[in-house]
């Protein structure tokens, strides 16, 4: 049985990542040896997805509330203020 190569989340490398070890959850963990960064392919709290920015931009804009946000996301108000303030800043940039 042949595994696909795991891609780094960060630097997008193939040939440079290698199992690292299991998170507390005990979903395997991976080390890129190229950026040097850790990553998991799956996570349980969904605040450490990568396209959680998107998620909320598609919900603010389907009118929901932060407090349904946050129920439908799994994240916390502070945290979601956080992310509504990384999609302000880059909104100004572009």
């Amino acid at each position: 049985m042949k595994i696909a190569a795991i891609m780094c989340h960060h630097c997008g490398r193939k040939n440079c990542v290698r199992r690292h070890g299991r998170a507390r959850s005990g979903l395997q963990r991976y080390y890129c040896s190229g950026c040097g960064r850790t990553f998991q392919i799956n996570y349980i709290y969904q605040g450490n997805e990568g396209n959680i920015l998107r998620q909320i931009e598609a919900l603010s804009e389907k009118g929901k509330t932060q407090m349904e946000i946050c129920r439908s996301l799994g994240i916390t108000a502070m945290e979601l203020d956080r992310y509504l303030y990384l999609i302000s800043i880059e909104n100004k940039t572009h």
